[in-house]
């Protein structure tokens, strides 16, 4: 029951930011999504009573502002005029973003909160994702899957990246068991330029400046993070205890 809670709050997330993608252009899409880092580094603070230092703060914004240069891509005019809704879509991606935020920090408080296995975690939460996500499966397109079938369209090709997005998952969650939601979002930053070089090498992409900039800020917002905090307390502290132990040999 308990992991039934994030499973629900992924799937409303997954569909709003469809909903706000639908109403908002793709660039305001691309960077107002990306406040989910820094609600989920607010989400960690207020939900496991943590502490983060003023340079992993600013390295948490810095990740942002990376992460939207990298995906930045000019706006392109197409044919097709769509009507959207920017106000629907700006209250979509405010749900999206603060689903984000929750569901992730609650599923790491539930991993380290008790000491059942990280796989039967992994199992319970897919579990009751599988039944809400159904759901709505059979909600939208229920005719359309008793005509053709469940697996109708499954190719080779699907069926390998639903297997890497599964993998990817189970790792996902050794991350955050292991580490924390922040570091997750520092690890899918960096998975993010590592795509897009894979792009360049596989596709031919062309490297901007943009992405240049971009993949420099994600590199030091990750090394200002990982750094160590100085405790200069128990410094200060123990300097007078080395004096007397002096003065009194």
């Amino acid at each position: 029951m308990k992991l039934s809670v994030p499973s629900l709050v992924y799937a409303v997330q997954n569909n709003m930011a469809f909903l706000a993608l639908s109403n908002l252009d793709a660039a305001v899409y691309q960077v107002t999504y990306q406040l989910k880092i820094p609600c989920t580094a607010l989400c960690t603070v207020l939900m496991l009573n943590r502490t983060l230092s003023r340079l992993q703060w600013i390295s948490v914004f810095m990740l942002c502002g990376g992460v939207v240069l990298v995906q930045w891509r000019p706006a392109q005019a197409t044919g097709v005029v769509v009507e959207q809704n920017p106000l629907l879509g700006f209250g979509a991606i405010a749900v999206a973003v603060l689903c984000s935020g929750f569901a992730g920090v609650y599923f790491e408080k539930v991993l380290k909160s008790s000491d059942t296995s990280l796989w039967v975690r992994n199992i319970q939460m897919y579990l009751s994702g599988i039944v809400v996500t159904l759901v709505g499966v059979y909600l939208s397109d229920g005719a359309e899957i008793k005509e053709k079938g469940f697996f109708y369209g499954y190719t080779y090709y699907v069926w390998l990246v639903i297997f890497l997005a599964s993998v990817g998952g189970l790792y996902t969650s050794v991350v955050v068991k292991y580490t924390d939601n922040i570091m997750k979002g520092f690890s899918a930053a960096a998975a993010i330029v590592l795509s897009t070089i894979a792009s360049v090498m596989l596709f031919g992409l062309q490297i901007t400046l943009t992405f240049a900039l971009g993949t420099l800020l994600v590199c030091v917002s990750i090394y200002l993070y990982g750094l160590p905090r100085q405790d200069t307390t128990s410094i200060q502290q123990g300097e007078p205890a080395s004096k007397e132990r002096v003065s009194g040999v």
